[in-house]
């Protein structure tokens, strides 16, 4: 047999593979990467377990003042209804009936049905 220790790119049978820059590299690149999947996995269970019983994570906008919803001129209400936080108010219009479906706490509307003359 021949001794090929001798070779470029080869390294002598007695000397340590894992003593070598390359490796040492390798195993600090994969225990950094295992680190990071491990810290991207407890990430995910935390916002899965902070979605699940509701915590909100961002800061919530300050409440608004409600608007203050007018008529058009010539409108009167012909019946109103409130369901389930929302007022649904028939009007009549110039213009035909309208339906319109106003936010109880905001004051916005909601739906808007215009039934033409």
């Amino acid at each position: 047999m021949s001794d090929l220790s001798g070779l470029p790119g080869t390294a002598p049978a007695n000397d340590d593979p894992t003593n070598t820059r390359a490796y040492r590299v390798a195993k600090t690149a994969t225990i950094v990467l295992g680190i990071l999947i491990m810290l991207a996995f407890l990430a995910l269970v935390v916002g899965f377990i902070l979605r699940l019983t509701g915590h909100r994570t961002s800061v919530e906008p300050a409440a608004e003042a409600p608007q203050i919803y007018q008529l058009r001129i010539g409108a009167r209400i012909t019946d109103m209804k409130v369901d389930a936080g929302h007022v649904i108010l028939s009007i009549k219009t110039d213009q035909g009936q309208e339906i319109e479906i106003v936010d109880e706490e905001s004051g916005r509307v909601v739906t808007r049905i215009v039934a033409p003359k």
